[in-house]
Formats: structure tokens, C-alpha cells, sequence
């Protein structure tokens, strides 16, 4: 049996006790709502029905782009400043004394506090709230992570670009990017899912637009199966950004920087 045929089945194993899985969580679901009122815990079935009315309104598509769309723009924000911030930490050292316990204390701050913050300076209807509140939740994970990245870069191999005058963009390009490849992979699997459930929350919180916001509205009105029916749609985006776009970013940086 060669190497890819195990591979291939291994692989097959996995998906089958994933699926596997599922159908139970699926089956103790129908069981345990039989049990209890709609309004308590709705079955798959009426979840499934509010999920095509969400559809078929737009709400779903709407609001799950306003989501996704401050999710990119607040961690793009974040993965940016992050690396800016772990470059010059790397090369003044009092910057990085400056920095590292600055960015602590943001991480130690809880997200409902940035929440509040966000709310009182931004107002609710402006939509700045969830991207500043991404930002700052992700920001220390990606400084930390890019950080970690170029401190395994070797000294000696920027030494002699600089001996050589190159210059930034080319020591970027062809010295840091390759080896900050990996761990830019793992932050970006890592820091997407926090981005995303602050996006979520924020828009909970103080928003007029999003899945969060739309969350808030069915809670507030008792629509129980339109709760269930968002927090599905909330675990398949995740699955199919980790499972479609993540895993394999992880594995092809780390093929390209073997």
C-alpha cells in the first residue's frame, strides 16, 4: 500500500467520524427539543425553515457580507500595524521595551471594555465600532506572533543585507516574507477566528447592521429558531474558512518554507 493510499484513507476516516459526528449532535438535538417549547430550544427542522426565510429575504446574505467584510478589514488593519510594530521592535530595542507592555495591557483589557469605548467614541450607527474593536483585540496576537517570526530570522543574514545596501522593500520581499511565511499562517488561522467573534459581538453590542446586530434583533424578540438558525450560519463560515481557506494556507507555507 503506498504512502498516498494510506493518506487517502486516513483522510476518508476522518471526514466519516466528522460526518459521523454531526448526525448524532444532529439526532440528540431532534430528541432533546421534543422536550421542550419551541421558545426554549427549537428543533433542526423549524431552525432549518427560519434559516430559508433568512435566505430567502436577503437578511442572510446582507448581513453575513457587512460581517465578513469588517472581520477583513478590521484584522487586515491589525495583521499591517502588527508587522510595522514587530519590524521596528526588532530594530530599536527601546521600542520594543515600549511596546511589549503597552500591547499587554490591551490584551489584558476585556473586549466588552473596548466594546463600551468603541460605543461612546464612535457612536452605533457608524459601523466603526466593530472595526475598532477587531483591531484592538488582534492587534497583540499579531505583534506577538510576527514578533516571534522575525526573532527566529537569522542576525548574521540581515547583517549582510545590510552590508550590501539593500534596501527595505528587498530585505521585505526576499529576507522577512519567506521566513515569517509559517508563523504569518498560523496567526492568520489563529487571529481570523478571534476577529470574527469580536466582529460578531461588537455588532451585538452596538451596531445597526451585521449578523451580530441581527442576532440582538431575534434574541430581543423571543425568535428563538432565528438565533439557532444565525448561530449555524456563524459555525459554518468558521468551518469553511478553517477546513477550505486556513489548513491549506498552513500547509502550503510550511511546504514553501521547508
Amino acid at each position: 500500500m503506498t504512502p498516498s493510499t494510506i493518506k487517502g484513507k486516513q483522510r476518508a476516516t476522518k471526514v466519516l467520524a466528522g460526518c459521523l459526528s454531526l448526525l448524532a449532535l444532529l439526532v440528540l438535538w431532534g430528541a432533546a427539543a421534543r422536550s421542550y417549547h419551541p421558545l426554549i430550544l427549537p428543533s433542526p427542522g423549524e431552525t432549518w425553515r427560519a434559516l430559508r426565510g433568512l435566505w430567502a429575504d436577503g437578511a442572510l446574505q446582507a448581513n453575513l457580507a457587512i460581517t465578513l467584510r469588517r472581520t477583513m478589514a478590521g484584522y487586515g488593519l491589525a495583521l499591517a500595524a502588527g508587522f510595522c510594530l514587530a519590524l521596528l521592535s526588532r530594530s530599536h530595542a527601546f521600542v520594543q521595551a515600549l511596546l511589549r507592555p503597552l500591547l499587554a495591557v490591551v490584551q489584558i483589557i476585556p473586549p466588552v471594555v473596548w466594546t463600551v469605548l468603541a460605543v461612546i467614541w464612535f457612536g452605533i450607527a457608524t459601523g466603526r465600532a466593530p472595526l475598532f474593536l477587531i483591531f484592538m483585540v488582534t492587534l497583540p496576537l499579531s505583534f506577538s506572533q510576527i514578533a516571534s517570526g522575525l526573532e527566529s530570522i537569522d542576525g548574521r543574514l540581515v547583517e549582510m543585507a545590510r552590508v550590501y545596501r539593500c534596501g527595505w522593500l528587498r530585505m521585505i520581499t526576499e529576507l522577512y516574507l519567506p521566513a515569517l511565511l509559517p508563523h504569518l499562517a498560523a496567526t492568520v488561522s489563529v487571529g481570523f477566528s478571534f476577529a470574527w467573534k469580536a466582529a460578531v459581538f461588537a455588532e451585538f453590542m452596538g451596531s445597526t447592521s451585521g449578523v451580530g446586530f441581527v442576532l440582538s434583533t431575534a434574541n430581543s424578540n423571543l425568535e428563538t429558531e432565528q438565533v439557532f438558525a444565525w448561530a449555524l450560519v456563524l459555525v459554518a463560515v468558521m468551518l469553511v474558512c478553517e477546513y477550505g481557506l486556513l489548513i491549506p494556507l498552513r500547509r502550503k507555507a510550511a511546504r514553501w518554507s521547508s
